[in-house]
């Protein structure tokens, strides 16, 4: 019997072996929204997490939404309930296939530029998104991606727009602008 559940445990699929996992307590994903054409406000999430598989390069980072961070608590709480509804889309995902030889190839300390072109799925949507990012391999083996410039997302791509109407009609804004810049840095090891 012990041969059987032996021989079963070692068939079974060996996941997480050869996967990077991103390093939560050394990322951050920020934002910045727009007020009345005129205040920038930088915003984050507390809780992000993700993976690389390191045999078919496929990247993963999911966003908890409800852990939206804007500085003010009623404003979170309304960007939890109106803005990105979490009761029904409760994360954001975006996935994107990396090079692993172009990664692998990066030396201790070096940087390398790339590209990321991938999808991020938001609110029952998907579109592509595009990033640009420095990624550099530190002394312990861990990789570290911060973007070199930040990437737009449209709130019509994933049909938050009437959310940020509510938003502003809450808060008494003239405005909020649609299109919401976005930087991350984050450690995967």
């Amino acid at each position: 019997m012990r041969k059987l559940i032996c021989a079963v445990a070692l068939s079974l699929p060996l996941t997480g072996l050869n996967a990077l996992e991103l390093d939560a307590d050394s990322s951050v994903l920020n934002f910045v929204t727009i007020k009345n054409d005129s205040v920038a406000e930088l915003m984050s999430f507390t809780s992000v997490s993700g993976n690389i598989d390191e045999n078919t390069g496929k990247a993963t980072l999911s966003v908890d939404l409800s852990s939206v961070a804007s500085g003010i608590d009623i404003r979170n709480d309304r960007m939890r309930e109106h803005l990105f509804q979490i009761d029904l889309f409760p994360n954001a995902v975006y996935t994107t296939n990396l090079d692993m030889a172009e990664l692998n190839s990066i030396g201790m300390g070096e940087q390398k530029t790339m590209d990321l072109s991938g999808e991020l799925s938001l609110h029952g949507k998907k579109a592509p998104l595009k990033f640009n990012v420095l990624v550099t391999k530190l002394s312990n083996g861990s990789f570290n991606a911060t973007t070199s410039a930040p990437s737009f997302i449209n709130a019509n791509s994933f049909g938050l727009a009437p959310g940020i109407g509510k938003l502003r009609s809450l808060a008494g804004l003239a405005g909020i602008d649609l299109v919401v810049p976005v930087t991350f840095s984050v450690v995967f090891k």
